[in-house]
């Protein structure tokens, strides 16, 4: 189901890139122009839509927030097949890095590359949105956020290595951060919460994930971290590190109950750890890692204890599922067709192997003709939000946000 939130046309479409040329189609006639290439830097066409980074949902999946690429944030009432854009919420000066809403209290935080975040609110649920002020302190860019579970916290990833774990400040009616002390050697490209409350995942292009304890005095209660996490419960205390040493880390999430932790990274690699309890010492286990042929990943989610589900530079969203050996084996990917293409798992040798046969056979200036995309996204996904066990929604840069059922 592609939701159509612009409905601007152009005569040209781009069809498919090769290296820094893209390829030129009539969008009118479907032919191909012969010969029409375009260099990157000089092509004049634009994107039919603008590119949609990031989304959310709230509790009832009634409204969903956008990011059209910009300063904003573009609020729309959902019913059915019929979208109608309510709000238009204006508050940063940069692109819109990441939204986040709160099912429990409704509250929509918006992070952007200004370093600043907002927390959006309406008084009994209707009227206009206000904004808080998010005090972030940060120098570089806020990257990534996302609410705790009891909401009243969330965590920010910036570009200035910090994670930042914020609170409300009642006093002046402001949202406030404490910083982790140990921070990460590169950006924090993704954080995620495990579902106790305590734990906090995050993610790096230093090619590491790190979980964390963020107790804060002001927000939690403490009997309950100490019962749980023992002596670390102090805030910034380091309980698990997985090291993807082929590239840098892009998104992370928890399972449901808190019991697996999932992590994708720019080595076409899926990196996860089983059988965690969400106790500090319930973290010192192994990581498995599975390499794939694929492009990398942008995003992942888990849809159950078993399922999650990953996208990106390939334009279509790839599910993975435990199997009896208890470990995650991709078993399909979701084109969006009658039948879903099943996923081949087969190493890069052998990859690379049938690709020289290939060019052996068929002469080594004979190129294999372009299928163009597999699925109805055009370009990398870069956002995924589940919407129930069975149902999950992608955006990406092609300007499509499009709900999966499974």
């Amino acid at each position: 189901e592609i939701l159509p939130l612009h409905t601007t046309f152009y005569n040209y479409h781009i069809m498919s890139v090769n290296r820094s040329w893209y390829r030129v189609s009539d969008e009118v006639s479907g032919a191909i122009i012969p010969d029409a290439l375009c260099n990157i830097v000089s092509a004049p066409l634009p994107s039919p839509t603008p590119p949609i980074p990031t989304h959310a949902w709230n509790a009832s999946n009634t409204m969903c927030a956008i990011c059209p690429n910009n300063t904003e944030v573009h609020v729309y009432k959902v019913d059915g097949n019929k979208w109608e854009l309510e709000h238009v919420l204006k508050e940063h000066t940069q692109l819109v890095a990441c939204l986040a809403w709160a099912p429990l209290t409704d509250k929509l935080l918006s992070i952007s590359h200004d370093r600043n975040g907002f927390v959006w609110q309406r008084p009994g649920g209707k009227g206009p949105w206000e904004p808080v002020l998010v005090v972030l302190r940060l120098n570089r860019a806020a990257l990534c956020g996302q609410w705790s579970p009891s909401e009243r916290k969330f965590a920010v990833g910036s570009g200035a290595k910090n994670i930042c774990v914020c609170f409300y400040e009642p006093d002046n009616n402001w949202w406030v951060s404490k910083h982790m002390k140990k921070k990460h050697s590169s950006s924090v490209l993704d954080v995620a919460w495990h579902p106790n409350n305590f734990l906090l995942a995050s993610c790096s292009s230093d090619n590491r994930c790190r979980v964390y304890s963020a107790c804060i005095k002001d927000a939690d209660d403490m009997a309950a971290a100490k019962s749980v996490l023992g002596n670390a419960e102090s805030f910034g205390d380091i309980l698990l590190e997985i090291d993807c040493a082929g590239g840098w880390c892009q998104s992370v999430s928890w399972s449901p109950s808190g019991s697996s932790l999932a992590v994708v990274s720019q080595d076409s690699s899926l990196h996860y750890v089983l059988g965690l309890d969400g106790s500090a010492s319930g973290c010192a286990r192994p990581a498995d890692s599975l390499r794939l042929s694929s492009m990398p990943f942008q995003a992942l989610v888990f849809l159950s204890e078993t399922k999650l589900v990953a996208a990106g530079h390939d334009m279509v969203p790839v599910l993975f599922e435990m199997d009896s050996t208890h470990k995650f084996v991709p078993t399909k990917y979701l084109t969006g067709a009658d039948k879903d293409r099943p996923a081949k798992q087969e190493s890069r040798f052998n990859a690379a192997q049938v690709f020289f046969k290939s060019k052996t056979d068929k002469g080594m200036n004979t190129e294999a003709e372009d299928e163009g995309p597999l699925g109805p996204h055009l370009n990398v996904i870069t956002c995924i939000r589940k919407i129930s066990e069975k149902k999950f929604s992608t955006s990406g840069l092609d300007g499509k946000l499009i709900i999966w059922d499974l």
